[in-house]
């Protein structure tokens, strides 16, 4: 009697794992399914708000002071003291690709920690300080977190969009802005090590990721250029549609897309221009 009931509690514990499982599933196709259904709206949402970033760069970083999950704080002379780059990491706790591009960034640090002073500094509304720490303790990152919600001197701050990455230099002066991942770590590395040896004056280099979007869905396969000072470029979209591309120095660069797969029309002559915000930049494609 007692094996037949074991079993039958085996059988429910299966039945309810099952159970659980397929519930699951009918999240995660739920969440497939509304995300293809908005993706557009979506994508028109980031370029719209890549297309209204405020400019940072060339501007003093205020001070700040956030508080870690130990109660220890860290502020923003404690980061700048004795560095010759800083990189203040903006993110959410849900957010993938700051997942993503984190064991990456904190590569870099591991390396250059004695030249560079990092933090990733949680400022969603829906976290908390716990889970910070949760984070913290989940993820092996040699960096710290810390907690910025609600914090009034984080007010210069002025993006929702995750990741956001602030670089600054040994002079406290903010020169990179991005709003987007940094998914490896040889572009963050070519980013930060910018600003650093004792010929150090000033850097501004950019990270810009080209998206083709046309119809409701990214197109790959998109051919277009990159002018700079030094010369022009051909890159193409891969099969996300998009394409990232790091430069030594911003400029406002012009972008002239020369090949679409069929069914794609160029638009505007195929002609855009990057800007100075390192961002977004949507091609002239439909």
């Amino acid at each position: 009697m007692e094996e037949k009931q074991g079993k039958k509690k085996l059988g429910c514990g299966w039945k309810i794992l099952i159970g659980l499982v397929g519930v699951i599933a009918v999240v995660a196709i739920g969440v497939t399914l509304w995300f293809n259904l908005n993706r557009g709206k979506i994508v028109d949402t980031m370029l719209e708000d890549a297309g209204n970033i405020e400019d940072y760069v060339g501007r003093e970083l205020p001070a700040f002071d956030v508080e870690q999950p130990d109660g220890t704080h860290i502020t923003r002379d404690d980061l700048l003291e004795g560095k010759e780059v800083t990189a203040i990491v903006l993110y959410a706790s849900w957010c993938g690709p700051c997942e993503k591009e984190f064991p990456e960034m904190d590569a870099v640090y591991q390396k250059y920690q004695d030249k560079m002073g990092m933090v990733a500094i949680d400022i969603d509304l829906l976290d908390t300080m716990e889970d910070v720490q949760k984070y913290q303790e989940s993820h092996n990152l040699t960096f710290p977190l810390a907690y910025g919600t609600d914090n009034e001197s984080l007010d210069f701050v002025d993006s929702d969009t995750y990741p956001t990455t602030l670089i600054v230099d040994r002079n406290g002066i903010i020169r990179f802005w991005r709003v987007g991942s940094i998914p490896t770590a040889e572009v963050f590395e070519q980013i930060v090590t910018s600003f650093m040896g004792d010929d150090y004056t000033q850097a501004e280099p950019a990270y810009y990721t080209f998206l083709a979007y046309s119809k409701g869905s990214v197109v790959p396969g998109v051919e277009f250029t990159v002018t700079t000072k030094s010369g022009e470029q051909t890159y193409v979209t891969g099969e996300d549609g998009s394409c990232a591309v790091f430069f030594d120095q911003r400029e406002d660069m012009p972008v002239k897309v020369t090949s679409v797969p069929e069914g794609v029309e160029i638009v505007d002559n195929g002609e855009r221009t990057t800007g100075l915000v390192s961002t977004l930049v949507r091609l002239p494609v439909r």
